[in-house]
């Protein structure tokens, strides 16, 4: 593998478009994409850069579950909400226990194909793509989770900066359309 930046650590950003897992040796690493910039490699796996980033961003990943759990009822493969000042959002290709597992960013997702041999091929909003292993009925349930997160959590951050900001009802009521504008297309792209 050509040399990448190495860092320890690492906090997901609004730049960050994918974890993924990697083996050196026998240590247990991640490979993280950012938008237009070179890979990086973390010493951390997957799971534990999301869970630091939780905390980063005043929750524990427990707590993000079970935010997700409240607003979607969605148990299994849960996407996360790792920052929701800046629209953060996260979702898995498999279980949080499973070494194969990536964490893919929603808001830099732009396109998703079928490959053969359960793979997806995931096209990111900055022209690049990666070929993930999981099947492309598996990725879209996730990718539409998510979606579905992302409008549940807008609606509630809607609601709450309506009864404490009595002007904002005018942005409300726009921001509303574009998420019902949002879902339309991803239900037609569905069909």
């Amino acid at each position: 593998m050509e040399e990448f930046k190495r860092v320890d650590s690492y906090i997901i950003h609004t730049h960050t478009m994918l974890l993924e897992p990697w083996m050196e040796g026998k240590e247990k690493k991640t490979i993280i994409y950012e938008k237009n910039a070179e890979p990086i490699i973390a010493e951390k796996q997957p799971q534990e850069i999301i869970q630091s980033s939780c905390l980063y961003f005043l929750s524990s990943y427990e707590g993000r579950k079970l935010s997700t759990k409240s607003l979607t009822n969605i148990r299994h493969k849960p996407p996360i909400v790792i920052d929701p000042v800046t629209g953060v959002y996260f979702y898995s290709t498999h279980s949080d226990t499973n070494p194969h597992n990536h964490w893919v960013s929603l808001k830099h997702t732009h396109d998703q194909q079928a490959c053969q041999g359960n793979y997806t091929k995931v096209l990111f909003i900055d022209g690049s793509e990666r070929s993930l292993p999981v099947s492309y009925q598996s990725f879209i349930q996730q990718y539409y989770k998510a979606s579905h997160l992302f409008c549940k959590a807008q609606l509630n951050l809607d609601e709450i900066r309506e009864k404490t900001e009595p002007e904002y009802t005018v942005e409300r009521q726009a921001n509303r359309l574009m998420i019902m504008e949002y879902l339309n297309r991803i239900e037609r792209k569905r069909v």
